[in-house]
């Protein structure tokens, strides 16, 4: 295995933030991939952490963790042939958990046609699971993309009164108290984790400096993670289109992902939201926009 897959890149956000943009920036990377949104490496943890500990992995072994895989949400985005990952691993023959994770992600990669070097993962939830990644990926790398919170609240907003009818589209509280409060909950929660594991390899990035200063802060972020800085990352919206990164089934409520960076969708507040909106967010939420300086 690649020694760069050791060190895999988790993408933390609240949702509406960019962390998909993010994702689908990174997985044009030549090297790197970052499949749709799952999160079996969190859900199957706490079933498949002695993996390899106490016994030598078998087929039995190998199909119940494919079977558990299989049942994952959202899981069936990723195509996965079930005959050709059972080969994969008992080619393998990964040794713990997070090789066997690790795993996954590789044949993904190649079954989609990429040398990669590198795997990571976005999934909004994660902010929740900070530490849980850490001890699995010891060597994980985090990327944290903050955005202003009245401008996800827009967005919380529009994707509200446009009643998205599919099994996939986010549940989000539509109050600007509770769209408040969950923002900055995820923003405190977030830091608070990374602060236990002392800012190791931890980078954080700004929404609006990647709409604003796209090829400056993917030229930085790449020398973060040790990558050579790669231009199709900024042809991603056209990489989308050809390769369908972000699966159809997401797109009624990510189509901005076909599109080159809008920067309209910055500062949204001034206009989305009136003066007793903007006054009741900062109310509830207004100590960490102004420590994450937005205010």
């Amino acid at each position: 295995m690649v020694e760069s897959m050791n060190s895999p890149v988790f993408i933390i956000g609240s949702p509406r933030s960019g962390t998909t943009l993010l994702r689908l920036m990174l997985t044009s990377h030549r090297n790197i991939v970052i499949p749709p949104e799952c999160g079996f490496a969190v859900w199957w943890y706490e079933k498949y952490k002695n993996w390899g500990k106490s016994t030598k992995a078998n087929d039995l072994r190998y199909r119940d963790f494919l079977r558990d895989l299989l049942k994952s949400k959202k899981i069936e985005t990723w195509h996965i042939d079930e005959k050709d990952l059972l080969k994969f691993l008992r080619e393998r023959e990964p040794s713990s958990y997070s090789e066997l994770v690790s795993c996954v992600y590789e044949w993904y990669g190649l079954s989609n046609g990429k040398s990669l070097k590198r795997w990571g993962d976005k999934n909004n939830f994660y902010i929740h699971h900070i530490l849980t990644i850490k001890k699995i990926f010891p060597n994980a790398c985090f990327v944290h993309i903050i955005r202003d919170g009245r401008d996800v609240a827009c967005s919380y907003k529009e994707l509200h009164e446009r009643k998205i009818d599919s099994p996939y589209a986010p549940k989000l509280p539509h109050t600007i108290e509770k769209i408040a409060e969950e923002w900055k909950i995820n923003i405190e929660e977030a830091i608070e984790s990374f602060t236990r594991i002392n800012w190791e390899n931890v980078y954080e990035i700004k929404f609006e400096d990647l709409i604003f200063n796209t090829e400056t802060s993917l030229s930085n972020l790449c020398a973060r993670l040790g990558e050579e800085y790669d231009l199709s990352m900024l042809n991603y919206h056209n990489i989308n289109r050809e390769r369908d990164l972000e699966p159809k089934e997401f797109l009624k409520w990510k189509e901005k992902t076909l599109q080159a960076p809008m920067k309209s969708v910055v500062g949204r507040h001034k206009k989305g939201l009136t003066k007793r909106e903007l006054k009741k967010f900062e109310s509830v939420a207004g100590d960490i926009l102004r420590r994450v300086g937005y205010l």
